[in-house]
């Protein structure tokens, strides 16, 4: 029997404004190619999580689209926390993540109650950091592309997903002697954050296998990741090796508000 596996975007007409769509549709094609039945689900206010949701995508919005689905999501906050507790994948983006961590302070000193998911807070800066990244994670470089002006404090450092090699990232790591060491992604558990947009998935095909094999692990499938992939795997590469020979050229990474 074929599996069937379930991605649920959360408030993409709200959420989804740096190419949230791709995310999905990056793990969408890689499922369907290794042999599963993908369900997709859009998922808008109001509207019901599925229970046996495997994948859950929460994308990038403004602080005013934050604040209009901030209740809502409060009131997901049990759910959404057994989802990561129970080892589920989850992938959130930009704002969608910011409203994960356990709060965000706007530059007028509000703070916006976040769900706790992920163990951390944020902090809206005047500076905002734009440009090319590269991450040195376990599964290999994640290239892309920031827009962002934030800054988050982990409680953990461990809960850094590698290290920037190139780029500003969202928050500190501790560094070796006087080298400042930034971090970018966060994982807790199968539970992933980011400031990557553009989107990030597609341009990083490790990264959605790592995603889609602790699905797999979770569930028992038995899923061969490497069928019908090679394109896909080449136009990725290529990307990133054209980004990878801007990234030390002359740009700009930062724009003062």
């Amino acid at each position: 029997m074929t599996a069937t596996v379930r991605i649920a975007q959360l408030y993409p007409e709200i959420l989804g404004i740096t190419g949230d769509r791709g995310n999905v549709r990056a793990l969408q094609v890689r499922l369907e190619r290794a042999g599963a039945t993908v369900d997709v689900l859009p998922v808008g206010i109001g509207e019901e999580l599925p229970a046996d949701l495997d994948i859950l995508v929460i994308g990038n919005g403004p602080l005013s689209a934050m604040r209009g689905v901030h209740a809502d999501l409060v009131a997901r906050g049990d759910g959404i926390r057994s989802h990561v507790a129970d080892g589920r994948a989850l992938l959130a983006i930009g704002g969608g993540a910011e409203l994960l961590s356990n709060g965000v302070t706007t530059l007028e000193g509000e703070t916006v109650e976040g769900l706790g998911i992920f163990d951390a807070t944020v902090s809206r800066t005047k500076k905002r950091k734009v440009g090319y990244i590269v991450v040195e994670t376990a599964v290999g470089r994640v290239i892309g592309f920031e827009d962002h002006a934030s800054e988050w404090t982990l409680s953990d450092a461990a809960h850094s997903y590698g290290r920037v090699a190139f780029g500003q990232g969202g928050f500190a790591l501790p560094g070796d002697g006087d080298q400042p060491a930034r971090g970018e992604i966060i994982r807790v558990v199968n539970a992933i954050a980011a400031n990557i947009q553009g989107p990030m998935l597609p341009l990083n095909p490790e990264l959605v296998r790592e995603i889609i094999t602790g699905v797999a692990d979770r569930r028992g499938l038995e899923l061969d990741l490497t069928i019908g992939v090679e394109s896909l795997d080449t136009y990725a590469a290529g990307a990133c090796a054209a980004i990878e020979t801007l990234v030390h050229g002359k740009g700009f990474n930062s724009i003062q508000l």
